[in-house]
């Protein structure tokens, strides 16, 4: 049965893979915006040429935030359940700067924990972590995901959980 409302932060998470390609929630204390944007067309002369090759190809970035952790990775969470939580530091930092597109998912619980259904924004082997940096006076994390640019596994929209395969 779907539920219909809104959402708060604490039903949401966010997973991605490690560099061994299982899943891990990192814990998250904000999101930039989420979803897919596309650049807009000047459909005249050389421009056009150019970038009709490229038109209809959406791109993807935010950056995320929370508390600086250096627990061990620990198996993600599966439907309906609380996150269980890898130490951020852990998972991301060796990840920065890397050319294997990794597997992710952001998940937006709507009035509960995550569940099938409900709606996900993510792709496997699509994203790749190019900015991770640390305030250690505020204890805290910035990781900046971008489209790995593979262009075969654009994130989108959905409402099932997404699959570990790198």
């Amino acid at each position: 049965m779907t539920i219909y409302g809104r959402t708060v932060g604490k039903f949401c998470k966010f997973q991605i893979s490690d560099s061994a390609s299982t899943l891990r929630d990192i814990p998250v204390n904000s999101f930039g915006s989420v979803g897919l944007t596309y650049a807009e067309q000047d459909v005249t002369a050389l421009q056009e040429a150019i970038t009709s090759v490229l038109s209809g190809q959406g791109s993807f970035s935010t950056t995320i935030t929370g508390p600086w952790d250096n627990t061990a990775a620990v198996a993600a969470s599966t439907t309906g359940a609380r996150p269980a939580l890898s130490g951020s530091h852990t998972v991301l930092e060796p990840l920065n700067g890397g050319v294997v597109p990794k597997s992710f998912g952001i998940y937006l619980g709507v009035r509960a924990d995550w569940a099938d259904g409900d709606p996900v924004f993510g792709a496997i082997k699509s994203v790749l972590i190019t900015g991770y940096t640390v305030d250690p006076a505020a204890g805290t994390y910035s990781c900046k995901i971008a489209t790995a640019g593979n262009r075969t596994n654009d994130p989108d929209w959905g409402v099932a959980q997404i699959a570990a395969t790198s």
